[in-house]
């Protein structure tokens, strides 16, 4: 028999690495000879020889210099830092990896830089476009009967730990409320709309909107107001954050997963549970520049539809705005920039 020059043996890569039995957490010395053929063969010490070919193993991606792992089909798995000589050898056995475009990328700087800037852009778009969009598309979809049943409690719990109960006399009170009721008197989107009249205490002049239509409004605001038209202005400009449902908005905005398992499932009893800590919501919290001028608008709206002139919540406004105290009344710090404001009113 002929005997086998050296130069004739098989061209050999031998790759240094660890040895997992697929049984335990132990890992044991072991080496991965591949011959030229794409046969394979692990010797360990401690677990003996396994072969097998190599397209038959799975093989991890390439993310930086980290280990990669040659999964066997017995279940054993190889680990080893040859990352060069691995995607040299799945080349030549398995042609172009359709993962090595992961390595690709991530070695580029680039690449890298782009990449984090893409998700930022899609964490501020989340936060700025598509959390509002969904939580729009969700209190909209939710019947009014269902904003009626969420804010059920709220008020009894302002009552409690918020307001006292109003010191305006009764002509005064009753004279707001038939004024009130005349401005509510053509609405047919459903809401029950009720007014009430409260000290602000702490809270001091200011007006609030329940998801339900209950609409408050402080003794303080009343005496702020120069007349009568001033403060229907502002309970119109109230009227406009129920319409367009901005304090369920506001609550499903600042809560991601409810709103997402909400919009997906229709859980109303998710909804009912997040709105749980509204009355704290619609006094420590503040709308959005873009929910009180879209209130602003619906109010301009309303009031000229009754032969109303939408200049009287310009001049409140305006009085709000020119009151000497160094801080603002509080249901004016809460909006945007009354030039803003004044100017969409003024505009058309």
């Amino acid at each position: 028999m002929q005997q086998r020059k050296p130069e004739d043996t098989p061209q050999q890569v031998r790759l240094s690495g660890r040895l997992f039995d697929g049984h335990t957490s132990n890992s044991h010395s072991a080496t991965l000879i591949v011959c030229e053929q794409g046969s394979v063969r692990f010797e360990s010490t401690e677990l003996g020889t396994s072969g097998c070919h190599w397209s038959d193993l799975n093989i991890s991606p390439r993310i930086g210099s980290s280990a990669r792992y040659l999964d066997l089909p017995n279940g054993f798995r190889f680990e080893s830092n040859a990352n060069d000589q691995i995607d040299q050898l799945t080349r030549q056995f398995d042609g172009d990896n359709p993962q090595g475009w992961i390595h690709f990328l991530e070695s580029k700087l680039r690449f890298v830089i782009i990449s984090v800037c893409a998700v930022m852009l899609f964490v501020w778009w989340g936060v700025q476009y598509g959390l509002p969009g969904l939580a729009k598309q969700v209190a909209f979809q939710l019947p009014v009967s269902t904003n009626q049943q969420i804010a059920r409690h709220t008020l009894e719990t302002l009552d409690r730990y918020v307001f006292d109960e109003s010191s305006l006399d009764s002509k005064q009170s009753d004279r707001i409320t038939l004024q009130f009721e005349h401005l509510v008197s053509l609405r047919d989107d459903e809401f029950e709309y009720r007014l009430h009249l409260r000290d602000g205490g702490k809270v001091g002049a200011n007006a609030f909107a329940l998801p339900s239509g209950d609409i408050i409004i402080t003794d303080q605001l009343v005496t702020l107001a120069g007349n009568d038209a001033e403060l229907e202005a502002v309970m119109a400009h109230e009227l406009g954050h129920v319409n367009q449902r901005h304090g369920l908005r506001t609550v499903l905005q600042s809560s991601a997963l409810p709103l997402l398992l909400i919009s997906i499932t229709g859980d109303m009893a998710t909804a009912s549970t997040l709105l749980a800590a509204l009355p704290t919501i619609l006094v420590e919290s503040h709308y959005s520049r873009g929910f009180e001028l879209e209130a602003d608008l619906f109010a301009k709206t309303l009031l000229i539809e009754q032969g109303k002139d939408p200049q009287h919540l310009v001049t409140m406004l305006k009085r709000l705005s020119g009151e000497p105290d160094d801080q603002p009344p509080a249901w004016l710090s809460s909006h945007p920039a009354t030039s803003e404001r004044i100017k969409q009113l003024n505009d058309g």
